[in-house]
């Protein structure tokens, strides 16, 4: 009946560093793909298009490499807010389903904190 003793005991608490472990998994949810993304405007051009007219001040030629990361900087609060929803929802999900996988719980954490549209 060993085995049955221990089963039980993993029930009760099965990994009692699991919450810290799943708000840093949480994270890599997110900032795993991010530096993918920043990694990948890296390589795009950073070249003014050919043709491009600027406006009366001179401004308006971005390369597509500037603009793209320009806008990537520029979402960064909402990057921010829905990393903090999904950590709130991990901890959240770690107390009451104390049974779930770190994984499991990091990855359903971050849909839920990353689903929001309007964050």
């Amino acid at each position: 009946m060993p085995q049955a003793r221990r089963i039980e005991e993993d029930l009760l608490d099965p990994d009692p560093a699991g919450g810290i472990r799943s708000l840093l998994y949480t994270v890599g949810c997110y900032l795993l793909p991010a530096l993918a993304v920043f990694v990948w405007l890296l390589t795009l051009s950073g070249q003014a298009p050919a043709g491009c007219v600027t406006d009366l001040t001179g401004a308006g030629c971005d390369s597509p490499q500037s603009h793209a990361i320009e806008s990537f900087v520029s979402g960064g609060p909402r990057f921010g807010l829905a990393l903090a929803t999904s950590l709130l929802v991990a901890v959240l999900l770690r107390r009451i389903g104390t049974t779930w996988r770190t994984a499991t719980l990091a990855l359903a954490s971050s849909v839920v904190g990353g689903g929001c549209p309007r964050c």
